[in-house]
């Protein structure tokens, strides 16, 4: 470590001594199955879910958390927390049944039916013993199994106005929902007392569309809870660090507030009482991890918020009306060496917000070692833009308060080392990660002189930028919304999280008349398609793909008939030919399909593959991270079926016009597969959005009125595409 201060060291020493820890901990471990068991009411249980026993969410976790774990749902209908209630769950016959089998994890989700108080049930006039009881049954599990790991987890949000509901349902549930956040402290003060209790919030990880009558989830509101919570089983903290003592020790005098159910410390720097303030989360993540916000502390929070949730810590340092000048510099390299000294992690997120996006930069390209990862938010990058008001918004007073930070430098001529242009060199050569989002119609901070324009020069330059643009939307609001996709690419850049595009998982469509598929499901189509291939065993032909694949034959007649009236007999009638697109497939999905013998025994010549449009259109999955798919799929396809060529079809066009985001991920899609079979003759890749499109961009009359499907006149384009392929490949 030689050249580096002490600080440093003793940051490095304690991060080193806590993943020792982690890493013996493992080697000591035996190498035996953990079992999960998963404690709850009827949303554990799986109430409302057609096909439970596969989708409820200790179901969908089991598949999460792979063969590494064995979960088992310990759900019983209408049981609370409180052990005066009407149903407590310390005296079903479930938690004895729990208690039997003897998990290393416990995960507890109860208290949706404790904030019942009504003429049926009585159960929040007990409330004070919220605590004790939550206490009570953690006690009871640590019986059989003293070091116990426990998940103590709040109820997932209500839904009040969700569609559908009863007046008296909405009345029910709007007084009901009132009580969750005092459920929410109680169980957060019961877990700051034990270090082996892990605090979880899941009161953001629900959306109204993923529950079926306000409270209990459909099968994508359990999938939402499983991936939720197998993140925080695979997470890895370490113990509560001594926060208090640390800044005591500091000589630094402290506040304590609340935010947003985390505590914040308030303090300042002991040389000139700057304002600096530190959340610190329920439990901290290995390394310590923060992510440290230049302006506008507790505006548009959803980012800081998540990363809380997931063991970072939030950071402050006032540099109000400095402008990324050097003072503001000095000020951010005391608390960076105050960060270190209290064992944060050495490389944060920096994260600016409009003109936050000045100290941001100016700081990062004098210590291009010391970051993370970079997110801006319509941030000012160039100071001639605002606040000098060159195509930007003029402020005069903040132009000349900026003026008297950088003295006769600072002009509305050619951009020189004053302004953040002058870091982003440094930053690219080091490959700092940038995430940048934009609004379009942003006339106070114009992207096209800002975030645009750093995106640009950052590619150019070969370094890692990813850039969300919202249509539509001016400087205000800031934020993505949601936050998941930043979210993920901010882990990303840290290695603390993998690409949901790229990892083999089974679908939870369910509305089988939706997809096309008259009753049933998704896994009820993929044993029809497998029994295709029992009845058909051989195939020279397969479309893998949707519903832009499932629509070439519908999903009831899949393999091309000879006598057949529809596009796809006449064009493959003569040919053994099968589409086995599913409506709503991901890459993951696909993946899925794939591992687990979607083509069963057929060995094709050729394999069609059109995937990944709903990543962009449903799962909000950047173009990045569907290429990263589409990769996979295409990696697997080839371990499986080495003798068949694979013919990929890049995703069609989406959205009216190039301005769309949909349409532009889709870009970035096809920017990340354009070298699939540059190195292997097997695949070839094929980019056919030219024939769905007008000379100006818009889409053409091949696409259907929703903006992603083929029409019947698009599916006859697609296939005349491939005609010649075909032809050369079935030797025809």
């Amino acid at each position: 470590m030689e050249g580096h201060s002490k600080p440093l060291e003793t940051t490095m020493a304690s991060f080193l001594f806590g993943l020792t820890l982690w890493l013996g901990s493992l080697i000591q471990q035996p190498q035996e199955v953990q079992k999960v068991a998963c404690l709850g009411d009827s949303i554990t249980f799986g109430a409302r879910l057609v096909q439970r026993q596969r989708h409820a969410y200790p179901q969908r976790l089991q598949e999460y958390l792979g063969g590494e774990f064995e979960v088992r749902n310990f759900g019983s209908g209408g049981r609370t927390m409180l052990v005066p209630g009407d149903l407590p769950y310390a005296k079903s016959s479930a938690l004895n049944d729990a208690l039997a089998w003897r998990p290393q994890v416990a995960i507890l989700m109860l208290g949706t039916n404790d904030t019942c108080q009504n003429q049926n049930r009585t159960n929040w006039q007990h409330q004070e013993q919220l605590e004790s009881s939550a206490r009570q049954l953690v006690q009871t599990l640590r019986q059989v199994r003293e070091a116990m790991q426990i998940y103590l987890c709040t109820p997932p949000a209500m839904f009040p106005h969700a569609p559908n509901l009863a007046p008296e349902r909405q009345t029910d549930l709007s007084q009901r929902s009132l009580r969750l956040p005092r459920i929410r402290q109680a169980y957060r003060r019961v877990a700051a007392q034990d270090p082996r209790i892990h605090f979880v919030d899941l009161s953001g990880v629900l959306q109204q569309n993923q529950v079926v009558d306000g409270v209990h989830p459909n099968p994508f509101g359990a999938d939402a809870l499983a991936a939720f919570m197998a993140e925080m089983l695979q997470a890895r903290f370490v113990p509560r660090p001594a926060w208090k003592e640390s800044l005591q020790a500091q000589d630094l005098a402290w506040e304590a507030t609340d935010f947003h159910g985390f505590t914040e410390f308030q303090f300042s720097l002991r040389k000139d009482s700057v304002s600096c303030r530190l959340v610190v989360p329920d439990q901290c993540a290995i390394g310590r991890p923060w992510i440290w916000r230049a302006r506008f502390w507790n505006h548009q929070p959803e980012l800081d918020m998540a990363l809380l949730t997931r063991g970072f810590c939030l950071a402050y340092c006032d540099v109000s009306d400095l402008y990324g000048g050097l003072e503001a510099v000095d000020r951010w390299n005391r608390f960076y060496a105050l960060s270190q000294k209290l064992g944060l992690h050495p490389k944060p997120i920096l994260e600016g917000m409009s003109r936050g996006g000045l100290p941001v930069l100016q700081w990062a390209g004098r210590n291009p070692e010391k970051v993370g990862a970079i997110y801006l938010d319509n941030a000012v990058v160039d100071p001639r833009s605002w606040p000098g008001g060159q195509n930007g918004k003029f402020s005069e007073s903040d132009w000349q308060a900026l003026q008297q930070v950088y003295g006769e430098k600072a002009s509305l001529g050619p951009p020189s080392d004053w302004t953040p242009w002058a870091q982003i060199p440094t930053l690219a050569h080091a490959q700092v990660p940038i995430m940048v989002v934009v609004g379009d119609q942003d006339e106070v901070v114009p992207p096209a002189e800002n975030g645009l324009a750093l995106v640009h020069r950052y590619r150019a330059l070969q370094a890692p930028a990813t850039l969300w643009r919202k249509p539509r939307q001016g400087h205000h609001p800031h934020g993505l919304h949601p936050v998941a996709p930043l979210l993920r690419h901010l882990l990303y850049a840290l290695d603390r999280q993998s690409n949901p595009a790229t990892r083999a998982i089974s679908s939870v469509e369910y509305r089988g008349q939706a997809a096309g598929w008259g009753e049933g499901n998704w896994w009820q189509q993929l044993q029809r398609n497998r029994q295709l291939a029992s009845d058909h065993p051989e195939m020279d032909l397969v479309f893998l793909g949707d519903s832009i694949t499932q629509g070439l034959t519908g999903a009831h007649q899949r393999l091309s008939r000879p006598e057949g009236s529809r596009l796809f007999d006449r064009f493959y009638g003569h040919r053994r030919a099968v589409s086995l697109g599913l409506s709503g497939d991901r890459t993951e999905h696909l993946l899925f399909r794939i591992e687990h013998g979607a083509l069963a025994i057929w060995k094709p010549k050729v394999i069609v593959l059109a995937i990944g449009v709903n990543n962009v259109q449903a799962a909000g999955h950047t173009g990045e991270e569907t290429a990263a798919g589409i990769r996979a799929v295409v990696q697997s396809l080839r371990r499986k079926q080495k003798q068949a060529t694979i013919l990929v079809c890049g995703p069609f066009p989406a959205g009216a016009s190039p301005p769309d985001p949909r349409r532009r991920a889709l870009d970035r899609v096809h920017q990340g597969i354009a070298g699939l079979g540059l190195n292997d003759p097997k695949v070839l890749y094929l980019d056919l959005r030219p024939s769905f499109l007008t000379p100006t961009g818009e889409l053409n009359h091949a696409m259907s009125k929703d903006q992603i499907h083929l029409n019947e006149h698009g599916r006859e384009i697609w296939m005349q595409a491939l005609e010649p392929w075909l032809q050369q490949l079935l030797k025809e």
